[in-house]
């Protein structure tokens, strides 16, 4: 389908030749951001399921709000999809979808902050190995902007946070933090770091310019 609005985002780095985008934000003023929680490997889910970064794209080029967003989604319940979080925002608020096919649950938010790792907050997993480090990073995050505090800066700092054994920006092991990205829905623009944005070297293009 042709796209109605023009958008811009990240395209998914997790595994090679993965389709569509990791997140974005249109014209309209919409964002769409995704995170991986599946009961087998992002390479093994992307052999037997659709990418999530399909569904990402097919929103931001026919949808300017939430709630057009979310009857998109619903058109794609039948397709089994990549499982995890999908977080769509508006000026207005945003919802969070869980999902791991065929099972979904949907979260609304107006005001609080929404922070969302590797793991679902609602749908229950079994023998998921990356709960602990998921949710350390989950209540660093809420600690870090219960506050209210929702400037870029804040955010640039909350992301590049250090603390802990389970680092929001991570250097060590097997989690590390490889890019960024901070989505502007007031003036549409996108503020993106390559690699630990500790580094503060961040680049910030716009849909308006």
């Amino acid at each position: 389908r042709r796209a109605l609005f023009d958008y811009m985002g990240i395209e998914s780095r997790a595994y090679p030749g993965e389709k569509g985008l990791n997140s974005g934000i249109n014209g309209a003023g919409i964002s769409v951001a995704i995170t991986f929680v599946d009961q087998t490997s992002l390479e093994s889910a992307l052999n037997t399921k659709t990418p999530r970064g399909v569904l990402v794209e097919d929103i931001l080029g026919h949808c300017s709000n939430v709630k057009e967003a979310l009857s998109l989604y619903l058109k794609y319940y039948d397709t089994p999809l990549v499982g995890g979080n999908i977080v769509i925002s508006d000026r207005t608020g945003g919802v969070t979808i869980e999902q791991i096919y065929p099972r979904s649950a949907l979260e609304w938010h107006t005001t609080e902050p929404v922070v969302c790792t590797n793991h679902f907050l609602n749908l229950t997993m079994v023998n998921y190995s990356d709960h602990i480090g998921s949710k350390t990073r989950w209540k660093q995050m809420k600690r870090l902007l219960e506050n209210g505090t929702d400037d870029i800066s804040s955010i640039k700092r909350a992301v590049s946070d250090h603390h802990g054994d389970f680092p929001i920006c991570s250097h060590h092991g097997n989690l590390r933090t490889n890019s960024a990205v901070i989505y502007d829905l007031t003036n549409l623009s996108m503020h993106y770091h390559y690699g630990p944005p500790c580094k503060n070297n961040w680049e910030t293009e716009s849909l308006l310019s």
